[in-house]
């Protein structure tokens, strides 16, 4: 249905001239009455249309981790308990706040390409030509409203998952329509190569929480009931790994000495962390991805720090120097070397790149 149509038999206006909504909409009791009187048809149509537009805002918050579902059981094919970690005490009851790391190990379902033609009829089979990847495309562009900003967005669906693409990068990118054969063919050689399970590392804040609900970030507000292999049942708050390292340092480290203290409060906040010889360490973003950049360092000392394991990067023309961080990087050992703890950090930095 059309909007001209439904103003026509409704003969409720809800935008403007310029396509806008209206500040004031009609009253939902009005709109509802004008809506029931249409023919069943239109109803049903209507009815669909706002059913699907609730499933696709739904999937995306559960997407993004904002879904409140209240209390949630935290399921997996195999859930460990990897650390714990006192992180206060409350000086009247002795009760101590937790934080547990978990990491979850999930069977990976993927669609078949036929299986994703059935289900998704509403959706065009594509290639991009860039990546040569397929994906199902949403036929046309739907209606996303943020805080009365009204973006256009196309849903992929890809055999790792989905997603929602503008659409002007849609427009701008290289997805072309293609034959069921292709899209096949491109779809299971991808599913194929696709591993079979996925492993998920998340903490959970534990034990007495309201004396620092107010410190706890609020990028993930998720409860979870959760039984670790071997364990005990618990429940608790969910925390990124960014949110962790956050209260890590505002618990745990006031005036970072060693290279772990240093190091956690580098994570936890955005403020510069002193290694010494006129050096520091900061948490900033990058390209959408966190890092640690040290700053502070002459150009004599960049040969010796390369060689301890640090990378850089010209950014705005100016060279930046980087710890590098992440699951298959010894960070500690590299920034042990840097402040001088660790094996071979006896030597000046800059003694290190002469060698």
């Amino acid at each position: 249905m059309s909007y001209k149509s439904f103003t026509d038999w409704t003969a409720l206006r809800l935008i403007d001239k310029d396509g806008f909504l209206l500040e004031e909409l009609p009253p939902i009791q009005r709109f509802l009455n004008r809506v029931l009187a249409l023919p069943i048809h239109m109803q049903n149509a209507l009815f669909a249309e706002f059913m699907r537009r609730i499933a696709d805002q739904t999937e995306r918050a559960r997407a993004a981790g904002t879904l409140d579902l209240g209390v949630e059981t935290l399921r997996g094919e195999k859930i460990e308990q990897v650390s714990t970690e006192d992180l206060w005490t409350c000086p009247k009851s002795g009760a101590v706040t937790r934080i547990i790391g978990l990491e979850v190990t999930d069977p990976v379902h993927v669609l078949s390409a036929d299986e994703a033609l059935s289900r998704n009829p509403d959706k065009q089979p594509m290639v991009n030509r860039a990546s040569g990847r397929a994906a199902l495309i949403s036929a046309r562009p739907m209606q996303m409203y943020d805080e009365d900003v009204v973006t256009l967005m196309r849903r992929a669906v890809r055999p790792n998952g989905s997603s929602y693409l503008e659409e002007t990068q849609f427009e701008a990118s290289a997805w072309e329509e293609m034959g069921r054969a292709e899209f096949i063919r491109l779809w299971d050689d991808e599913a194929a190569a696709l591993p079979k399970t996925t492993k998920t590392k998340l903490y959970l804040l534990i034990g007495l929480l309201l004396p620092i609900w107010k410190d706890i970030p609020t990028t993930n507000e998720r409860i979870y009931r959760v039984t670790p292999d071997g364990g005990t049942s618990m429940i608790g708050r969910t925390l990124s790994e960014e949110g962790a390292a956050a209260l890590r340092a505002r618990f745990l480290v006031s005036n970072p000495q060693t290279p772990e203290e240093m190091l956690t409060a580098a994570l936890g906040t955005t403020t510069q962390v002193d290694l010494g010889r006129g050096l520091t360490l900061t948490r900033r973003r990058v390209a959408g991805e966190v890092r640690l950049e040290l700053c502070g360092a002459d150009k004599g000392m960049i040969e010796g720090l390369k060689a301890m394991g640090c990378f850089t990067e010209i950014i705005a023309f100016q060279l930046r120097v980087f710890l590098p961080h992440g699951d298959d990087v010894d960070t500690l050992g590299i920034l042990s070397r840097i402040v001088g703890t660790g094996p071979g950090a006896t030597r000046d930095v800059t003694s290190v790149a002469a060698e």
